[in-house]
């Protein structure tokens, strides 16, 4: 059998030695150490992130612009229908200016009942003239005949005294008589009997002086009886005079408020811009329904005098929020806030800040009214999980800026627009954020 012929040649074998099989290359693809570039800037990149880069906490919420110090509603005070409306859309007015005249007239089978009402008052106010001037009439004159009476009393009086005065006199003269003779009785001048005359007679000059005294005293007490019936008739008239008069004030008021049944004008608060005008003369109106509304004037302009310069409230935003939001949110902290009306997309977000947080959480049913259903709905849309029958708490926010600049122009914001807003409640370093749950432990440690 022949042996193999080998495929080298031994002298090319023992040449190359233990190489002669060739020596080892591994195949790389020209990429990895780019790879490995960028993995390690990636890595770098990631780790400065961590220790420098920041993470914003945000609470999600909504809200509307309303005029700084509220907007006024006017409403109507009685059930009617709208004659007149005084103002236009935008119009400022003065505290005090009629906005809108209200009729409330009512009708039956014998005409308005605001004009018979109207006219039975009329009457019964005459009648009590009537039976005030009687009242008087009867006063005057038995106030003349107690007077001629007292007057009366008054002559007997003086006559009376002359006579006492007389009748003293008369009673003196005969206790000198009486003594007299007692003295010539004793002489044996005068019998006894004449001396016992002179003593009856002073008995009948004594007994006329009781009687006139007793006469004066009656008189006295007659004179002091006429004048307080006097005094009483005349308390007798002021206080019937006073009933009266409180019937007639009764019965203007009545009159007044039968005529404000007939039309009544509904003013101004105070001074402002009116806006949010919802209806037409002619339409029934409800009692407490809203006719307008009316933004006060700014307070630095409304005092000047001139209508020309005054100027609307500033606008600031009430985000309404529920309990599980409000908890962080605190004054001074910063609001970016996105109108409905125009995009951020292509507006941008504005910035706030947090002036107010409401102590207590407002029900829906305590909600203004005309913004309830706005207010809530958004806060339907925007907020995860909300309930509208949730309390909110109301924040109030500062805005930085009273327009927008849209395509080259300010568009001044306006009451009532809704918007979402980013309370920013706090901002950390994401290592703090990372080790947040590890630091919370040591300190409970």
């Amino acid at each position: 059998m022949s042996k193999s012929t080998p495929l080298f040649r031994p002298e090319v074998t023992a040449a190359l030695g233990s190489q002669w099989m060739g020596s080892i290359r591994l195949a790389q693809p020209l990429s990895a150490s780019l790879i490995a570039i960028v993995a390690l800037v990636i890595a770098t990149t990631l780790i400065a992130y961590i220790t420098f880069g920041s993470i914003t906490k945000k609470a999600r919420v909504t809200g509307i612009t309303v005029p700084v110090g509220g907007q006024l509603s006017v409403a109507a005070p009685n059930a009617g229908i709208l004659l007149t409306s005084h103002v236009t859309e935008g119009e400022q007015v003065k505290a005090g200016q009629v906005l809108f005249t209200l009729s409330t007239e009512r009708q039956n089978s014998q005409g308005e009942i605001t004009a018979l009402v109207a006219q039975q008052l009329a009457s019964r106010v005459d009648s009590m003239a009537a039976e005030q001037r009687l009242r008087q009439s009867q006063y005057q004159e038995k106030k003349q005949a107690l007077q001629q009476r007292l007057a009366n009393l008054a002559q007997e009086h003086t006559q009376l005294e002359q006579e006492l005065l007389l009748a003293q006199r008369r009673q003196q003269l005969a206790q000198q008589s009486v003594a007299k003779y007692e003295t010539l009785q004793g002489n044996g001048y005068v019998s006894a009997a004449q001396t016992q005359q002179k003593q009856e007679d002073l008995l009948d000059i004594s007994t006329r002086l009781s009687t006139l005294q007793r006469s004066k005293t009656q008189l006295q007490a007659n004179q002091i009886a006429l004048q307080s019936e006097l005094d009483t008739l005349s308390n007798s008239l002021a206080t019937d005079l006073t009933q009266i008069a409180r019937a007639k004030a009764s019965l203007r008021q009545e009159a007044a408020e039968n005529a404000n049944r007939q039309a009544v004008h509904i003013v101004a608060m105070q001074a402002g811009t009116v806006s949010a005008l919802t209806n037409q003369p002619g339409q029934a109106i409800n009692a407490g329904q809203v006719l307008a509304s009316l933004i006060p004037l700014d307070a630095r302009t409304k005092n000047t005098g001139n209508a020309s310069k005054a100027e609307t409230a500033s606008l600031e935003a009430h985000l309404y929020v529920p309990s599980r939001t409000a908890g962080f949110i605190q004054p001074g902290q910063e609001v970016l806030i996105r109108y409905a009306a125009f995009p951020y997309q292509k507006f941008g977000l504005h910035t706030a800040t947090v002036v107010d947080v409401s102590r207590t959480p407002f029900a829906p049913a305590e909600l203004p009214a005309h913004l309830a259903t706005t207010i809530l709905s958004n806060a339907q849309q925007a907020i995860n999980g909300f309930n509208m029958n949730e309390a909110l708490y109301r924040i109030k926010v500062r805005l930085y800026e009273q327009s927008i600049n849209a395509y080259g122009q300010a568009q001044m914001l306006k009451p009532g627009m809704t918007l979402e807003a980013d309370v920013i409640q706090d901002k950390r370093k994401i290592w703090e954020w990372v080790l947040e749950p590890v630091l919370a432990m040591k300190q409970r440690a």
